[in-house]
C-alpha cells in the first residue's frame, strides 16, 4: 500500500511532537536538579515553555489534518505507515 501525502503529513507532525516532548522531558529532568530562581533554572523554564508552545501549535495542525482525513478507511495508522516506510528503505 502506497503511503499518500496525508498520512505522510501526519507522520511528520507526530514525529515532531514526539521529538519535542522528548526534549521537554530532558530539559525538565535537568531543571529538577537546578536551584529554583537561578539563571539556569529560568533559562530552562523559558526553553520548556517555548517547546510546549510548539507542541500546542503542531498538535492543532495535527487535529486539522485528522479532520481532513476522517472517514477514509484506506489510510494506515501512523505506526503502520512508519513500519512500511522503514521496510521500504531496507
Amino acid at each position: 500500500m502506497a503511503v499518500d501525502s496525508d498520512i505522510q503529513d501526519l507522520q511528520t507532525v507526530s514525529s515532531h511532537v514526539l521529538r519535542t516532548t522528548d526534549q521537554i522531558h530532558e530539559l525538565e529532568m535537568e531543571k529538577r536538579g537546578v536551584e529554583p530562581g537561578s539563571p539556569r533554572f529560568m533559562q530552562l523554564s523559558d526553553q520548556i515553555e517555548s517547546l510546549a508552545e510548539q507542541v500546542r501549535v503542531v498538535s492543532a495542525s495535527e487535529t486539522d489534518l485528522a479532520t481532513e482525513v476522517a472517514g477514509r478507511p484506506d489510510l494506515p495508522t501512523i505506526e503502520e505507515a512508519d513500519a512500511e516506510a522503514e521496510s521500504s528503505t531496507r
